[in-house]
């Protein structure tokens, strides 16, 4: 077996085996491999799960990577496998989210003006689910919290980084002001 097979064979089994996104530093640590190496072994296995048309597919997700299965087969999968879902967010929830991924670290002060209601109950959900985090305290009275968004808001969104979310808030951005001119 060649070492670029066995190379590849490691790091599928180890993303296959991982239950959350692996930085490439650790798949290095594992295969004893150089970064180099690694990164043209992922992106070999991403696209043999393409051209096969796989259920299966590797995602980057907050700069680590991650083997899923395609949403179109997630549904089936829930069916038979009894798979539990976790309950959706709220929608007050989401526009929190949106709200701390646009002004991050933003205080709940600041969250409850754009919103115009208070948002306790909202950004308890999020830290509980882990989606938002405590990212210090203002150096005024009271020093309120700041907020800020976390790994896993990335891996559950299935966004790359935060430039990728700076890309969606762009163009959110801009149809609100296409909107706005019409």
């Amino acid at each position: 077996m060649s070492d670029d097979i066995l190379l590849k064979g490691l790091i599928e089994a180890f993303l296959f085996s991982s239950p959350q996104p692996v930085p490439i530093e650790e798949l290095m640590r594992v295969t004893q491999a150089d970064r180099e190496r690694v990164e043209k072994e992922i992106l070999n296995l991403a696209e043999d799960y393409r051209l096969r048309q796989s259920a299966i597919f590797l995602r980057r997700v907050a700069g680590q990577w991650q083997m899923a299965v395609r949403p179109e087969y997630g549904s089936h999968l829930k069916d038979y496998a009894q798979i539990t879902v976790k309950k959706g967010i709220s929608r007050a929830a989401l526009e929190v989210l949106a709200i701390v991924s646009l002004e991050q670290p933003v205080t709940k002060t600041q969250i409850d003006i754009k919103r115009g209601v208070d948002s306790g109950a909202a950004i308890s959900v999020l830290l509980e689910r882990g989606l938002i985090i405590i990212a210090g305290q203002v150096d005024r009275p009271g020093k309120p919290f700041l907020y800020q968004l976390t790994e896993k808001f990335y891996e559950v969104f299935g966004l790359e980084d935060q430039e990728a979310l700076q890309r969606i808030q762009q163009i959110i951005t801009s149809q609100e002001l296409t909107h706005e001119i019409e």
